[in-house]
């Protein structure tokens, strides 16, 4: 039994020993891989793309441009297993696309966009819980300081502008259409880059704009369309996704068609003329590089047809006039070179301007034409945050007027405006003492050879010598009658202007001109304006803000009105035949852009019926025959190419 047991033990022992020895033992060495063998490579994750959008990824226009971008992206980056991209579309409910945009991320995505403007708030609710994604949104250059956000815009006016000078180039029937969504973002920009570029080739053209109030009510799109059609309108424009529906109606109607965003050629071949393309790749392949660098956001972009990230493209099956053709071509480039500039300059600042005024605000006339400017150059530069402006109107005595525009050029106003030649010797006096201030005044040219004062004038002939063309055509009694104010600067030129185009459509035309000695006093003025129509007269018309008093004796009478300066026809819009309008904003842009070059006076502007800057307005109201406004629209075409030359009396 103990032998038993010892033999036992020493089994056990040796057991213990080998196994000891055995651990002991080098693993033998990992065999070299062979030459033909290549090691093992890393496996590289794909960039990961989220996209919420508001319409569908084939909708001809804004979802679509973004969708064709990421496609574009995704190829130069090598294809899916380079880059993945997943999308949300019609994502019209702003709630369902921020949960949406939330999930994406929470997902690990690396970049997610949110294209559309209205999802801004949830954006900037969201992307401070995810620090470690990127996030893009758009059309917009606000990334709310937040550092995972980038921005991106659109400068469609560029694209618009374009299109708009080829519609006016084509148009037969001097109307155009523009169906547009709601008044903001990239759609904004476009419609008023077109409208410009529209007036910039053809100041008589009339662009009609009807924002439907959606971005997706294709109905709506094409019942505007209709309306523009049955108003006469040639040609048709529009952005945004509901647009197809107004497409469809060009098509059926025979009127072209300037699309936006995409390419919609394909959708009515036969009458598209030219599109402006969205490039977002131009934008997306920056903002990739910037992720891969570390950076995750904070930065906005902006496509433009400088940088490739717009394009305008021409349908080639449309047969384009060559001279149409070179002039869109011409303009593009100069739209790049920056020779036409759209967008207001940009200030540290906000860009502060005061205007002294000698009437009110709302005087149909003088002062109206330069309030009703600002408030659009306020808009244009983007609103309160970026121009603030203050006025002091009622300025009858030039020695009030002159307190008050030294007190807003000592409280540090950028542009001070003297509106009113009565204001002239007094500016002669304060500009020197504000040499870093600049100053406007008109009407008149003379800048008295100071640099920091700038000067405007009216050529008011011009719309003055069209009012009495249609004034002499539209009198039967042969007698015209005109109240002015006192014979000088542009009250004077329109006057005159107004005699010469009388005469020269009915040299046997009567016009009595009564200067009254007063810019101010209504009673005066109906006082002329009564002698006017007892001595037969049937057409009256006049200039500066006392006007008001002989509109009421037109009215009284039954007499037809010509108005001026501003528009008259809501005063009396029975009896107002036609407007010219002034638009102060051709000069203020011009103004403004100088002074944030660094040039705060010295130069003199005029504005006529050729820049834009004198406008005819006809009242909607008032029954005008056909033959009379033709004879009208091309004498306005005859002053602007110089075949009319306006002779005015001594």
């Amino acid at each position: 039994m103990k032998k038993f047991r010892l033999m036992v033990t020493v089994l056990l022992l040796l057991a213990v020993l080998l196994g000891a020895c055995k651990a002991q033992e080098p693993a033998p060495a990992a065999e070299e891989p062979s030459a033909e063998e290549p090691a093992m490579e890393e496996t590289k994750e794909p960039f990961r793309v989220a996209v919420v959008m508001p319409s569908a990824i084939n909708d001809l226009a804004f979802s679509q441009s973004m969708y064709d971008a990421l496609l574009t992206i995704q190829s130069e980056m090598g294809g899916e297993e380079a880059m993945e991209i997943v999308y949300s579309d019609n994502m019209f409910v702003v709630d369902d696309a921020a949960a949406a945009i939330r999930d994406y991320a929470a997902e690990g995505y690396d970049l997610v966009i949110a294209h559309g403007s209205q999802y801004g708030s949830s954006l900037q609710e969201i992307a401070p819980d995810f620090p470690e994604t990127s996030f893009a949104w758009g059309t917009t250059v606000d990334t709310f300081g937040i550092d995972n956000i980038f921005a991106y815009e659109a400068a469609s006016d560029q694209g618009g502008y374009v299109n708009g000078v080829l519609a006016a180039s084509l148009s037969k029937t001097g109307i155009l259409g523009v169906v547009g969504p709601i008044e903001t973002g990239d759609a904004k920009l476009y419609v008023d880059g077109f409208v410009a570029g529209a007036k910039a080739t053809d100041p008589t053209v009339q662009v009609n704009v009807n924002y439907i109030g959606s971005f997706s009510d294709v109905a709506l799109a094409s019942e505007a369309a209709n309306t523009h059609i049955a108003a006469g309108a040639d040609v048709l424009t529009g952005t945004a996704q509901m647009v197809v529906g107004a497409i469809g109606v060009a098509e059926e109607s025979g009127a072209l068609w300037f699309g936006t965003q995409s390419s919609q050629t394909e959708l009515a071949p036969s009458i598209v003329v030219a599109n402006q393309v969205y490039r977002w790749d131009i934008v997306l392949n920056e903002i990739i590089d910037l992720i891969g660098e570390g950076t995750l956001g904070g930065t906005s972009f902006v496509i433009d047809l400088a940088n490739g990230g717009e394009v305008l493209e021409f349908n080639p099956d449309f047969d384009l006039p060559a001279d149409v053709a070179a002039l869109a071509e011409e303009t593009i480039n100069e739209i790049s070179g920056g020779a036409v500039a759209l967008q207001a300059p940009k200030f540290e600042d906000v860009f502060k301007v005061a205007v002294v005024m000698p009437s009110a605000i709302n005087d149909l006339a003088f002062s109206q034409s330069m309030y009703d400017a600002l408030l659009s150059i306020q808009e244009w530069m983007g609103g309160e945050g970026a121009m603030e402006f203050v006025y002091s109107d009622n300025m009858f005595v030039v020695d009030d007027a002159a307190a008050a525009i030294r007190d807003y050029a000592a409280e540090g106003f950028d542009l001070v405006i003297a509106h009113g030649s009565q204001y002239g010797s007094s500016l002669q006096e304060i500009a020197p003492d504000f040499p870093d201030t600049s100053f406007a005044w008109g009407t008149t040219v003379d800048t008295f050879g100071i640099d920091n004062i700038f000067a405007y004038e009216a050529a008011s002939q011009e719309g003055g010598y069209v009012n009495g063309v249609i004034a002499a055509s539209l009198s039967e009694s042969g007698v015209l009658g005109v109240v002015g104010p006192i014979e000088t600067g542009d009250a004077k030129l329109y006057v005159d202007g107004f005699v010469a185009g009388a005469k020269a459509t009915n040299p046997d035309v009567q016009v009595n001109v009564n200067y009254i000695g007063s810019f101010s006093d209504i009673a005066l003025a109906s006082e002329a304006a009564n002698t006017h129509v007892a001595a037969g007269a049937d057409g009256l018309t006049g200039t500066a803000q006392m006007v008001v008093g002989a509109i009421g004796v037109a009215e009284e009478s039954g007499a037809m009105w010509f108005g001026t300066q501003a528009s008259q026809s809501g005063l009396a819009p029975a009896n107002v035949v036609a407007n010219q309008v002034y638009h102060w904003e051709v000069v203020l842009k011009d103004v403004i852009q100088m002074i944030a070059d660094g040039t705060n006076g010295g130069t003199s502007f005029v504005i006529d019926l050729a820049n834009g800057g004198e406008v005819m307005d006809f009242n909607a109201d008032y029954e005008l025959p056909a033959e009379v406004k033709s004879l009208a629209l091309d004498t306005i075409k005859g002053i602007i190419d110089g075949s009319i030359t306006i002779e005015l009396g001594e």
